[in-house]
């Protein structure tokens, strides 16, 4: 890796290839189900259907019901930071718990109730015929949509290491941005795989000086200079091997499996590789960039016509809440405004 490439490359999103998958637990329909109808027929031609039901597709819900939009939510109850016990770096809900959150979108949203539906669980295939959209549920259903939204998010596939699954979120990390104001300053350990986490740990050299790095057995191969650069930023290169993660009273607890001993740490980052919790929009036809996300526009439009994509699943490098939230809010205005259009020119 160059000087110059390891400076401007970003490892959030670009995590190495591992393939433990993260699962964590679904959180239960009633947090948020009571500000939708229960009540979904099959046989209703639907303004919008949402395929995923967290900050993005609970953003579009509101500003589709606002616009007074028969809109349907199919969710399966995955949020991608249900582990986490705070939602960081989010204006004027900084810190705050996720489901107390949810909470709050519940109550707020009750009001739409006459323009959303929801229904739980999966999607399993969409398909474009003529001027709308089939989706099909796992139960067997199948509704219909003139413009469908995907927000199903992404998982973050965690690397095989003994007790990263049980702190994830709660202790061991992926973004800085999230969660380096509440550990600067603190001793800190970046886990990857040869160079694929080096410039993450760069990154959070604007949080802490004290950065020790694990490339978990394979070589880091760096240029004389870059390695003198990485060294005077406080990143300590390391090539052992990570197999087991834990925490105390004191902090989290690296444990080496050529170490008797654990070492001891006060924050952690272990990022994975960032997919797609469904292939769905590639499968209708959708482009994607490089990295995986459904390449949109301004207007979080895909290159197939009514079919639009929000929150993660369109991004790898803007994992906030408030961009998925964000990027509801527009896609909602996005689709009342075609609706608006045809009115005018019919």
């Amino acid at each position: 890796m160059k000087r110059k490439s390891f400076i401007k490359t970003t490892a959030l999103g670009l995590g190495a290839i591992f393939q433990m998958p993260f699962t964590g637990q679904r959180f239960p329909a009633s947090e948020i189900g009571e500000a939708f109808n229960d009540d979904a027929p099959a046989e209703v031609l639907y303004d919008a259907i949402i395929i995923g039901g967290s900050y993005a597709g609970l953003s579009a819900a509101m500003g589709l019901g606002r616009c007074r939009r028969k809109v349907l939510m199919i969710d399966a109850g995955m949020p991608r930071n249900r582990t986490s016990p705070q939602a960081n770096n989010l204006f004027s809900r900084d810190g705050q718990n996720p489901a107390e959150i949810r909470e709050e979108a519940k109550a707020q949203l009750g009001q739409y109730k006459e323009y959303l539906a929801r229904v739980e669980g999966m999607v399993v295939e969409v398909e474009k015929k003529d001027d709308s959209f089939s989706v099909s549920h796992e139960n067997g259903n199948t509704f219909t949509g003139q413009n469908v939204i995907f927000a199903g998010g992404v998982t973050d596939n965690l690397q095989d290491i003994d007790g990263l699954e049980e702190l994830w979120g709660r202790g061991v990390y992926h973004c800085p941005y999230c969660h380096g104001w509440e550990n600067r300053d603190k001793k800190t350990v970046v886990i990857g795989s040869g160079t694929s986490a080096l410039s993450l740990a760069s990154t959070i050299t604007n949080w802490t000086d004290d950065i020790t790095y694990y490339s978990q057995g394979v070589p880091v191969d760096l240029p004389d200079d870059t390695r003198r650069l990485v060294s005077s930023l406080g990143i300590t290169i390391e090539h052992g091997t990570v197999k087991q993660i834990s925490k105390n009273g004191s902090g989290i607890q690296i444990h080496l499996d050529d170490a008797t001993a654990p070492l001891l740490f006060e924050a952690c980052y272990a990022p994975g590789r960032i997919t797609a919790n469904s292939r769905l929009a590639e499968a209708l036809g959708c482009s994607l960039r490089a990295n995986g996300a459904v390449e949109v526009n301004e207007q979080y439009l895909s290159n197939v016509e009514g079919v639009y994509a929000i929150g993660d699943i369109c991004s790898r490098t803007n994992g906030q809440v408030i961009h998925a939230a964000y990027s509801g809010t527009v896609v909602a205005a996005a689709v009342n405004r075609v609706f608006l259009d045809k009115k005018f020119s019919s």
